[in-house]
């Protein structure tokens, strides 16, 4: 997968290296937009797209492998980033 700049690697998981869960925090450019690319390709929702009080637009989908993927936007200009 890449990422603007970032790529991020995953695979499936296999006898040799069994599943194991992770959670990751991504900021891109449509929090809504990617949530919905996320559920039509099989993820679970697990919190709807709000805006949080930290200035992000931020929802949350599980991967059919259990991981937990944080979906955010930046709506404004946060000083602890």
């Amino acid at each position: 997968m890449k990422f603007d700049t970032a790529t991020i690697m995953i695979s499936e998981a296999s006898d040799e290296f069994p599943p194991s869960s992770a959670a990751f925090y991504l900021y891109v450019d449509d929090a809504d937009a990617s949530m919905e690319r996320a559920l039509t390709a099989g993820a679970e929702k697990i919190m709807d797209a709000a805006d949080m009080p930290y200035g992000d637009r931020q929802g949350g989908v599980r991967d059919r492998s259990g991981n937990i993927w944080w979906v955010s936007q930046r709506l404004s200009a946060n000083p602890y980033f």
